[in-house]
């Protein structure tokens, strides 16, 4: 969780070092102290035919997780043990498994190992000499890695590890993965005077809570477990089943729950605005530097968040403390947070401060008031009704990132009682763009040499809202000379073989907002490729033009409800200049109407084709929107047929032959 924790996992580089595996012995008091695999075992556990066909599978995945009090310094102490066997069936299992990663997350290793079983029943132990310290590129997270040598098709590789870490009051385990799963078996110990809740999302009942010799044991065990299916329009992430828990209530404090929602609203708030001397000072020069102008609210706040965002930049290693973040003008993403914060306050700008977790990977649960859902920071302007991503300099006022919208967040707001100065904590929905605010719009205009044997494409592409993030806020840091390369790629997805004659963009600067600024594309190209001949005929691949498009022929059955990244609209003009004598023979093919939704005149997704003719000039309208994040897949197939609509124009041919005289 970010804001209890500065530990965050990043890119791993390779550090090897000779470090000790054992820390120290695994207490004698743990329930699972003498956990141990089969050491007789020597033949492998079978499998069915169909589990073969996977390219590994997990064969038991144990995990149990003990709170107890140290008998030397009786502080509390998590101690984890986990056990996993997984046969490997084919190359591609092999090279998957043949390196095991185990992250400390801030503890140590009590013990690790590990061992394969070959086919023919042959174990081999791994060398505890083989086992070496990793740490992520800052130093401050660690992995044990060890290789697995001599592993064959058909060979199980097992390990058992224990490790020590500081407790940790909320926790999020996964029990399924991309792999089938067998002898699935989670547990959570805790000393009877703490208590924890628990909730499965994406599977069965959760764990219920069993009172033995005098520790509470939330325990499941599950035969088997599905492998995760990839399904296009979903977020796969988020419909992994797992556990979340947390720390409910204390002997201490009785049936008083603990870290409610009104609990992290004041927790955040005290932590993201209480400044000591220092940092109200700093705070001060730094609002005197950013020359806010006078104006109303949007003026003010776009003019801030440019300074902030052009000054200073946002490093999970870097301080949260103002008076540093002066100095260095690095800050971690609280530290960006609470600069914004002092200097809302210091131009007495309403706002809240809104955390939400990311829904491509977890949705925002307000009924289990797990703290590990508040990952990532917004501010909300009531005025408005705008957000505003503090640590993301690639997102303006009005826009942040898509995954934090369509999802519910804790809103905090400040409140005076007197002298006294409070928060107010509620969840509520965050609001997302609509399918207007994003747009990739086309106008392209099309007309063939004298001698037919080309097409000349004149094109301007117009990226708005989300469709701009991928390039707007990345241009102007790209160099010069490599511009042109980044704007072609853009074009060759409508003409894959572009001769350019002339290619620019507009609205490239740094700090622009898509939502009043879109990125424009304008380029003039000739194709060979768009047009063939056909003995008397030609050829004219017009769907190209929209370049590739999602398709959805899934022969399964849907696993999961539809849900879009972001609200989405395509409007896209082709005009075509017909060469003299000729006609096209099938327009009709142009024409696609396709819904769905309830209201048949103002549908939820559409895709809709149409044509004119004036002359020897054909204009082709199309429109495309995606303007709900969120549909049922019982209602499944009537999406697909919006989507496969696009895809299908993409197919389009037109036929073009002499008129007769």
């Amino acid at each position: 969780m970010k804001f209890l924790s500065a530990i965050r996992t990043t890119a791993v580089v390779f550090l090897l070092m000779a470090s000790p595996v054992l820390a120290q012995t695994v207490p004698s008091a743990l329930q699972y102290a003498t956990y141990d695999w089969d050491a007789k075992r020597t033949k492998r556990l079978s499998i069915t035919e169909e589990e073969a066909k996977h390219p590994a599978m997990v064969l038991r995945e144990f995990t149990a997780h003990e709170y107890m009090y140290s008998s030397q310094d009786k502080a509390l102490k998590l101690y984890s043990t986990e056990h996993r066997i997984m046969r490997v069936n084919t190359s591609d299992g092999i090279e998957r498994f043949n390196k095991i990663y185990i992250p400390e997350d801030g503890g140590q290793l009590l013990s690790l190992k590990a061992r394969t079983i070959s086919p023919r029943g042959e174990v081999v132990e791994v060398n505890q000499g083989n086992i070496k310290e990793l740490k992520d590129e800052d130093g401050r997270r660690g992995f044990k890695i060890f290789a697995v040598e001599g592993v064959e098709k058909g060979s199980e590789i097992e390990y058992v590890f224990f490790r020590e870490q500081a407790p940790r009051f909320f926790g999020r385990d996964y029990l399924q993965s991309d792999l089938p799963a067998r002898d699935v078996t989670f547990e959570l110990i805790s000393p009877e005077a703490l208590t924890f809740d628990a909730r499965v999302y994406n599977g069965p009942a959760s764990p219920r809570d069993t009172l033995l010799a005098g520790k509470h044991h939330l325990n499941m065990k599950l035969a088997h477990v599905p492998a995760v299916r990839e399904e296009a329009f979903a977020t796969v992430d988020a419909e992994r089943m797992r556990v979340e828990y947390k720390l409910a209530y204390t002997a201490q404090r009785g049936r008083t729950r603990l870290f409610t929602w009104a609990d992290a609203s004041m927790y955040l708030y005290e932590s993201t605005y209480t400044l000591a001397k220092d940092e109200a000072k700093a705070a001060d020069k730094i609002l005197k530097a950013a020359k806010v102008p006078a104006g109303g609210l949007e003026t003010r706040v776009r003019a801030l968040e440019q300074y902030l965002k052009t000054n200073f930049n946002v490093q999970e290693s870097a301080e949260s403390n103002l008076a540093r973040i002066a100095a260095t003008h690095n800050a971690s993403e609280m530290g960006m947070t609470r600069l914004f914060a002092a200097m809302l306050r210091r131009l007495n700008i309403e706002h809240e401060l809104v955390v939400t977790s990311d829904r491509s990977s977890v949705v925002f649960d307000e009924s289990f008031d797990s703290w590990n859902y508040l990952d990532n920071y917004i501010l909300y302007f009531p005025e408005t009704k705008q957000l505003l991503a503090p640590a993301r300099p690639d997102f303006r006022y009005g826009m942040v990132p898509p995954g934090w919208t369509a999802n519910k967040g804790l809103f905090i707001r400040t409140v005076k009682l007197g002298s006294t100065e409070s928060a107010v904590g509620t969840v509520r929905d965050i609001p997302t763009l609509s399918a207007e605010q994003s747009p990739y719009d086309l106008d392209i205009k099309v007309k063939f040499s004298p001698e037919l044997d080309k097409a000349i494409v004149d094109m301007h592409q117009i990226l708005g809202g989300y469709h701009a993030q991928d390039i707007q806020p990345y241009y102007s840091l790209i160099p010069e000379e490599k511009r042109a390369e980044i704007l072609q790629s853009l074009i060759k997805s409508s003409v894959p073989d572009a001769t350019f004659q002339s290619v620019k963009a507009t609205n490239g600067e740094a700090g622009l907002s898509p939502l009043s600024k879109p990125f424009l594309v304008d380029a003039n190209v000739e194709s060979a490729a768009l047009l063939n001949k056909a003995g008397q005929r030609y050829l004219f691949k017009i769907g190209d033009l929209l370049g590739p498009q999602s398709e959805l022929y899934q022969p399964e059955t849907r696993q999961y409800d539809v849900e879009n990244d972001y609200n989405r609209r395509y409007n896209r003009v082709i005009t075509l200049e017909l060469p003299a004598g000729y006609h096209v023979r099938n327009l009709q093919d142009l024409n696609a109407d396709v819904k769905a939704g309830p209201d048949a005149k103002d549908p939820l997704y559409y895709f809709n084709s149409k044509y004119d003719v004036q002359g020897q000039t054909v204009k082709v309208t199309i429109t495309e929107a995606y303007r709900q994040i969120r549909w049922p897949k019982k209602d499944f197939e009537v999406f697909r047929d919006v989507v496969n609509a696009a895809a299908n124009f993409n197919k389009v041919v037109l036929v073009l032959e002499k008129t007769k005289s």
